[in-house]
């Protein structure tokens, strides 16, 4: 058989010494099996790498390493010992010349193979922690390119060692014992049949300046932690640098954290035309890394203008991991760019060893090995959490996560020990890099990757306790929506709305799949009343509108006699958005229908024990009343709009968690603000108002502040108007409310350019046009006259500036997005200067840019 030697091997001269001969030797025995040192790795339990290096005449491999080679050629291991015994003593001579003469620097300065891609944060905390640190470990999850990253570390610090460089490549140790030896044998050190490993590797490091890199430490954690301990006592001038999966956790580590290549913004799955540049599509690492590994392995591919939004979306899809990248850019040689997107829910099966760098590591030519190895390394507990939060969608808060890795069965709340073990679990995963720990609002929120997601459901159904699982995530959430709900109407309103908010994910997850065997219907409709003011709030109007369609398809009449109450509950949730969506066929139908159920339903029924959380029949009646005199009201009947709000409020029964009496008020005092009975509309506006103060209903005093603003502004009465418009800014700052930030902006741009500031109401129409598109609501809700509002304001805008300038500053709008234009019109403008909404921490905060995030 032909000789199939892979890479090409440096030339070596067999006159130099007996090093070179001995490796001579070594390929030539290997040329002679016919095999690359790939095929060779795959018996010998040892890396292409280090086999390649022990033929490379470099350095005399370990005895292991050579019996490794020798036994994958076909070899007699036993006939080779004599030969290395012979060729260590004529290099070294004693044990004291051995250890000082084969100190020889690991070379990190040959060129790799591949371009290096990004990273320059990390370099530049690398070098500044290596220049007061002893001790750097770059932490990271598998696949992350730690590796890489370190090497190309070491080469930018390496002038700062003037006694050399040296990588202990620890991937293929069996054990912790194996760590020091492997060690010695990377710095070139063998000790003698009487000598610790150890102070053999000390003697020769001794008074020397040097940098040691310990690679792969995750699988050998406690034999790395012993060697760098003690290397670190007995050598002062030692400097380590380490990659794992998970931190040594020695007292003078330092963590420098390998995260995912950054990728390009995205807005509704698209790339933002504000991150194109003139030299082409590259807008993030991690596109720069998947369009120069695609342009190498398939000639004739390019990053172009047509393709940049699905590179965009690749990349995305494999959380800007190089491993996925890279694996990813090799199957375009079979699939197109849009073939290779379509194909990526099943990543482990498409990026399996085919599309692998055959050089690498066996664990780094797969991305599923590479989640194998790291699964291996997880306790059973810390397994069986990885599965069960591989169901959480936008991530977890820790609290949550310990309740629902917590419970030893179904239905059972954890008792302290199970909370306590859950905790050790999720702190296991954070240390081995499977979840990230972000802290949000003073409290910890643990993020899993797409990949990592994947891989643990994928284990998950294998283990036999999916169902389980699933049915633990969702009674969780439908309950935490449930909750919400209930205290709408309440002081806590404002803190479930943003609990809510993170959770968007999570519930989107839980309404649009079907639910699993067994799941009480009761427990999706219940969980309804906490979607209409999150979805209005969180600027997901449209999307909570197909939520409740799916609801009330699934289940189109009340499931039992005795659930009518709560059917209704989410019939007028689902009516409510449906409305704001826009489609006002659906909203009276599903009003019609709940109204024929409550017909059927006993007066009696429903629950006159306030802890049920359950509307009686009188309740809903006055509810749906005040649903309709909505409807009206958006179309401008204002005679309809009072007749069902009179009846309603004529009942005497409100379910605080649906919109009743108040907003019944504000609904009459705005059909007086349609009519311009002020007389009427001013003291109706003040009373619903006063009442929401009262219950501390934050989003209720938001609008009620803004139907005030446009009654004074109607009047005549601007700087009113914009007092009151101030105060409901500081409002939709406590809940994040980026609807009714649109709806202030603009009515505040209708008062600017109506009242000598055209730029400033130019640069928010811009602005504010970001934000009603993507929630899926039409303008201002499709209020008639608030939109005549808006035209008046664009017109006036228009006339005053003149066509170009107008365009100028409305492009400026668009650029900034809403939070950013808001926060310069109230710093430029004179009154709002007097008394300014303070600036927010949050920045341009518009939806898509959420959603993108999430």
């Amino acid at each position: 058989m032909a000789g199939r030697p892979g890479r090409r091997e440096q030339p070596l001269d067999p006159q130099a010494g007996p090093l070179e001969c001995f490796a001579l030797g070594l390929r030539a025995l290997r040329e002679r099996a016919g095999l690359t040192y790939s095929e060779m790795a795959d018996s010998a339990h040892f890396s292409p790498s280090t086999l390649s290096q022990a033929a490379a005449g470099r350095r005399l491999p370990t005895r292991e390493v050579l019996r490794a080679y020798v036994r994958a050629c076909g070899g007699d291991p036993g006939s080779w010992d004599e030969h290395w015994e012979r060729v260590q003593h004529d290099l070294y001579g004693s044990e004291t010349r051995r250890n000082a003469a084969r100190v020889l620097p690991y070379d990190f300065g040959h060129a790799e193979a591949t371009s290096f891609v990004g990273r320059e944060s990390e370099l530049a905390a690398g070098g500044e922690l290596l220049e007061r640190c002893r001790l750097v470990t770059l932490v990271g999850i598998g696949g992350v390119g730690k590796t890489r990253l370190a090497k190309q570390l070491v080469r930018e610090v390496a002038e700062r060692f003037t006694d050399g460089t040296y990588c202990a490549e620890l991937a293929d140790l069996g054990g912790d014992h194996a760590v020091v030896e492997a060690v010695a044998s990377a710095v070139g050190v063998v000790a003698g049949a009487r000598q610790d490993p150890l102070s053999a590797l000390a003697g020769a490091l001794r008074g020397r300046s040097v940098l040691l890199l310990l690679d792969n430490c995750e699988h050998v954690l406690d034999g790395c932690v012993r060697t760098v301990r003690d290397l670190l006592a007995l050598l002062p001038e030692l400097r380590i640098l380490a990659t794992s999966r998970q931190p040594l956790n020695i007292g003078a580590e330092h963590v420098l954290q390998v995260r995912p290549l950054g990728l390009p913004a995205l807005t509704e799955g698209r790339l933002h035309e504000a991150d194109v540049t003139d030299e082409g599509p590259v807008t993030s690492p991690a596109m720069t890394l998947f369009v120069d590994r695609a342009e190498a392995a398939t000639p004739g591919f390019r990053g172009t203008e047509v393709n940049r939004h699905t590179l965009a979306r690749v990349c995305w899809r494999l959380d800007g991991l190089p491993l996925a990248l890279e694996i990813a850019a090799r199957r375009l040689r079979t699939l197109t760019l849009d073939e290779l997107l379509e194909r990526l829910d099943q990543r482990f099966r498409l990026l399996g060893p085919g599309g692998g760098d055959r050089t690498a590591h066996p664990r780094h030519q797969a991305l599923r090995a590479v989640f194998d190895w790291s699964y291996e390394l997880c306790t059973e507990a810390e397994r069986t959490a990885w599965q069960q939060l591989s169901l959480c969608s936008g991530g977890v808060l820790l609290t949550d996560a310990e309740q629902l890795c917590g419970r030893a069965e179904e239905g059972e709340s954890p008792d302290d020990a199970a909370t306590e073990g859950a905790f050790e679990a999720l702190a296991g995963l954070v240390d081995q890099s499977l979840l990230a720990s972000v802290e949000t609002g003073g409290r910890t929120r643990l993020h899993m990757l797409e990949t990592v997601r994947a891989y643990g459901q994928e284990r998950l159904v294998e283990s036999g306790r999916a169902q389980l699982a699933l049915r633990r995530h969702r009674a969780w959430y439908l309950n935490l929506a449930a909750q919400a709900g209930i205290a709408y109407g309440s002081s806590e309103q404002a803190e479930w709305l943003r609990r809510l908010r993170a959770e968007h994910p999570n519930l989107r997850q839980i309404v649009t799949t079907s639910p699993p065997t067994g799941e009480p219907a009761e427990a999706v409709l219940r969980a309804s009343l906490g979607f209409w003011l999150h979805c209005l709030t969180s600027a997901n109007v449209g999307e909570g509108a197909h939520w409740m369609r799916t609801v009330l398809e699934r289940h189109p009449q009340p499931p039992s006699p005795e659930a009518t109450g709560t059917w209704c509950q989410a019939a007028w949730v689902a009516g409510f958005l449906l409305l704001l969506h826009g489609d006002h066929d659906s909203t009276h139908e599903v009003i019609s229908r709940s109204e024929q159920a409550l017909a059927d339903m006993p007066a009696a029924s429903g629950s006159a024990n306030p802890s049920a959380h359950r509307a009686t029949k009188a309740e809903l009646t006055a509810a749906f009343l005040q649903l309709r005199s909505l409807a009206a009201l958006v179309t401008g009947d204002t005679e309809t709009t009072a007749r069902h709000a009179n009846s309603s409020l004529a009942s005497g029964h409100w379910f605080a968690p649906l919109l009743t009496q108040q907003q019944c008020i504000a609904q009459l005092g705005f059909a007086a603000v349609l009519q311009g009975e002020r007389t009427r509309s001013t003291p109706l506006l003040e009373q619903a108002l006063a009442m929401s103060e009262a219950q501390g209903n934050t989003w209720h005093q938001c609008y009620l502040l803004w139907a005030l603003a446009v009654d004074h502004g109607e009047a005549g009465q601007p700087e009113t108007a914009l007092q009151l418009l101030h105060r409901a800014l500081r409002h939709t700052r406590k809940i994040d409310e980026y609807l009714g930030e649109a709806t202030l902006s603009e009515t505040l741009a209708w008062l600017l350019s109506s009242y000598g500031d055209a730029r400033s109401a130019a640069v928010l129409l811009g602005a504010v046009d970001r934000v009603w598109h993507p929630s899926g609501t039409p303008r201002l809700f499709g209020f008639a006259l608030l939109t005549a509002h808006r035209e008046r304001g664009l017109e006036n805008a228009r006339r005053s500036l003149g066509e170009i300038e107008y365009t100028r500053a409305y492009q400026e709008g668009q650029r900034l997005g809403l939070r950013q234009a808001l926060e310069k019109t109230l710093r430029e403008n004179e009154f709002f200067r007097q008394g300014a909404v303070p600036a927010t921490a949050h920045g341009d905060d518009s939806r898509t840019e959420q959603d993108a995030q999430e």
